[in-house]
This record gives structure tokens, sequence and C-alpha cells, in this order.
């Protein structure tokens, strides 16, 4: 599970952040519930990446919004196989999505400038990003004044202070040249592959130094020297593995400088989760608290409880122009 944030800035103006809860048509928690039950699955179709989606459930409770939406992709075809007994169950063609269903829990206390959206991945899917892909531009089309900006949340300095450095990977592609280099029309050096080398602990050490790490972040080692490349090699970004407090980070020097924030949930073979066990998961202080206690804003108890009223279950953007979403 990843978080992200969500927060709106007037139109050329990032620097001065919305109250999320007076926007011009009401409460963005409220507002982003009414088009999540009210888009179709036609609308979140997506043929560009041959993938489906539909929203079969929303729960609304204080604020926080828990919603469940089933993604499949499809353009492919084969057979449904019984693991148990090796025997085909049935077919599948090209027109026919397999879906699971993913979760998102929004949350967003309020008057604050920054909601936390929590994404649920199964298959490497996620249906709520795809509805979220959709608010954004049903947003633009309500508020051309505003701008709704969505950043997937990193972790902090503190836990990166912390953690141990575990593991240092990159690819290395190794150019063949060809023996008869003498001649004319010798061929030119080639691609033969690509080749992964890791730098684990030694025998009896739980971790590498730090200065390690230090110095890949900062740009003081090469990861191609750090692993004996050939000079003539050309050297993949340093993937480093990171471990601390629980937690297990795998990420890219050069192209993140901190790993994104996630939680681990079921893994192989163990039974998925069921929203209120991913929403009481979420409001867990180690999450929610500590998440916005980060962005400087404050996430209490009194959050997770209370009953939507009707105008709030029927809070709706306006199509600048009369036509609503």
């Amino acid at each position: 599970m990843t978080v992200t944030e969500l927060w709106v800035h007037p139109k050329g103006n990032r620097k001065d952040r919305e109250n999320l809860s007076k926007l011009p048509d009401g409460d963005l928690l409220h507002l982003f519930r009414t088009f999540a039950a009210e888009v179709t699955p036609g609308e979140l179709h997506n043929k560009d990446n041959e993938s489906y989606a539909a929203v079969v459930g929303d729960e609304p409770i204080g604020r926080s919004l828990t919603l469940a939406v089933e993604v499949g992709r499809y353009g492919e075809e084969g057979r449904f196989i019984d693991t148990t007994t090796m025997e085909e169950k049935g077919k599948f063609g090209k027109k026919d999505a397999i879906q699971v269903v993913t979760h998102g829990v929004l949350l967003l206390p309020k008057n604050a400038k920054s909601a936390l959206l929590f994404l649920e991945r199964a298959n490497n899917q996620c249906g709520v990003i795809r509805l979220l892909d959709l608010f954004k531009e049903r947003f633009m089309l309500a508020f051309p004044g505003l701008r709704l900006e969505t950043d997937a949340l990193l972790e902090g300095e503190a836990w990166l202070e912390s953690a141990q450095l575990v593991r240092v990977s990159a690819y290395r592609r190794h150019k063949e040249s060809d023996k008869s280099e003498n001649y004319e029309g010798a061929k030119q050096p080639k691609w033969a592959g690509d080749l992964t080398h890791s730098l684990v602990p030694g025998v009896g050490a739980k971790s590498l130094p730090r200065a390690i790490f230090e110095g890949l972040r900062g740009g003081s080692i090469r990861v191609g020297e750090l692993l004996s490349f050939d000079e003539d090699d050309d050297e993949s970004e340093a993937e480093v593995t990171l471990e601390g407090n629980g937690k297990r980070k795998t990420f890219i020097i050069g192209r993140e400088r901190r790993p994104t924030v996630s939680y681990p949930l079921s893994g192989h073979n163990e039974d998925a989760w069921s929203p209120d066990k991913i929403r009481n998961h979420v409001f867990r202080p180690e999450h929610a608290t500590d998440l916005f206690d980060r962005l400087g804003i404050d996430w209490t108890n009194g959050n997770t409880v209370g009953v939507w009223t009707a105008e709030e279950l029927k809070a709706k953007m306006v199509i600048r122009g009369g036509e609503q979403s």
C-alpha cells in the first residue's frame, strides 16, 4: 500500500495552498465520494492500456472514505487452470478482463490543506488510481482557476538516517566486440546483454557500511567502481535496499533520493484484506497520525468516527457553464 498526497493551488501559483474543506462546491472529501459513486465503468474503461475498472463499494466514515474498485486487464487469450488438479476450468478471450478488487482510503481532516490517499495494489494493479486520474480531469473542468496536485509521499529523512543498508545492485551492459577488428568491414560493438551485480553484507554482518549509501547518494561513489565493473562497461543507476523499523525499501539512487512510503498488506497465499481491516490499518497512529504530523496537520481519533449527513452525501462538483459532473 502506497500513499499519495492531494493538494490544491490557484492556477499559476503553486506556493499558496487552498483549504480543501472550502472549495467552491464544498469539501474535497465529499466531492470525491459523489464522483466515485456516479462514475461509470464505461468512463473508467482505459482502452489505451486495455484496462477495465468499476467502483463496487464506498463507505464514508468520519473524515474518511473507503473505496473498493474492481480492476483488470484484457487483450490476451488463454486458459483457466485449477492449480490443485492441474486441469483446465475454462478459457478466456481477448475481450475478457480478469478482475481483482483493490481498495483506497482517502483521509482529510477538516480545513486541512492536504489529503492523503492510501492505495492498495493487487497483481500490480490499482483501480483507485484510474478513478483519481478521472477525478483530476473533472476537477479542472469544475474549477478552471484551481489545480489539483497528486504527489507520492516519500519516506522521511529520519527513517533514512536510522535504516541499514543491506544490498546494492546494478545492471552492467557489457560490450562484445568482434575479434577481427583489423580488417575493413569489421562489426561494430554490440550489446551482449545485461548482467546484474549485487553487494551484500559479508558472513556474520547484518548490514553494509553506512558510508556506501551516503557516497552513492551524494555522488562521491560510482556504483560501477563499487561493483568492479570494467571501464568500458555501461552501468545502470544504483538500486539500494534499506531496512529499519520493520520496513524494507528498495529504490533507485539518482532517480529518487528517497523511497516512497509503503506498507505491506497481505502476502502470497494469504487472504485479501476486507475494507474494514484496511481502513483500521490506515487509522493506526503510526500511519495516519504520523504521516499527517509530517505535513503539519493534526489527525485525531475524532476523525475516525461520525456519520455523513444527507447534504454531505450529495455534494457535487458543478462544471462551470451549468453541466454537472
